[in-house]
């Protein structure tokens, strides 16, 4: 291999890890970015659930504004905590019982942290191209700088 082509590919090897797996590697942590914020509002709700349907908290129910729209509220009482509406997705709503409330978000937020590992050993075996990448490059310098001498 001449001294050009040893050159030639050192550039090459360099301009895909940053180009390619450097930009793989940053999306992977935007999406765990993404997941985990999920899952922190999944646990938010589990939260705001546990403490709007405790009875010691709230024996005859609560009180709470509703929004109408255009930022106009109006004070809404309620006294039957024990089953609620929950958004499943696309604008669905499921009428669920607290204790179907709680395994239906425990469900969901097992599902976020198993894609969040997913994504996690991507990232792995991301950063382990890179530095295997890095080791060849540093390889092709050693023999190009070798045949200097």
């Amino acid at each position: 291999m001449n001294k050009f082509n040893v050159d030639e590919r050192i550039a090459e090897y360099e301009g895909f890890i940053n180009n390619v797996l450097k930009e793989d590697l940053r999306q992977l942590e935007i999406q765990l970015q993404n997941i985990n914020s999920e899952i922190s509002d999944l646990i938010q709700q589990k939260h705001s659930l546990k403490v709007l349907t405790d009875e010691k908290l709230h024996p005859n129910g609560f009180k709470s504004q509703v929004n109408l729209g255009c930022e106009f509220y109006m004070e809404a009482a309620v006294t039957d905590t024990s089953k609620l509406l929950m958004d499943i997705g696309l604008n669905h709503f499921l009428e669920f019982t607290v204790s179907e409330a709680n395994k239906y978000i425990d469900a969901r937020i097992k599902a976020y942290e198993i894609k969040a590992e997913e994504i996690r050993n991507k990232s792995v075996q991301t950063k382990a191209h890179i530095k295997l990448m890095l080791f060849g490059v540093g390889e092709l310098k050693n023999t190009k700088d070798s045949k200097k001498s």
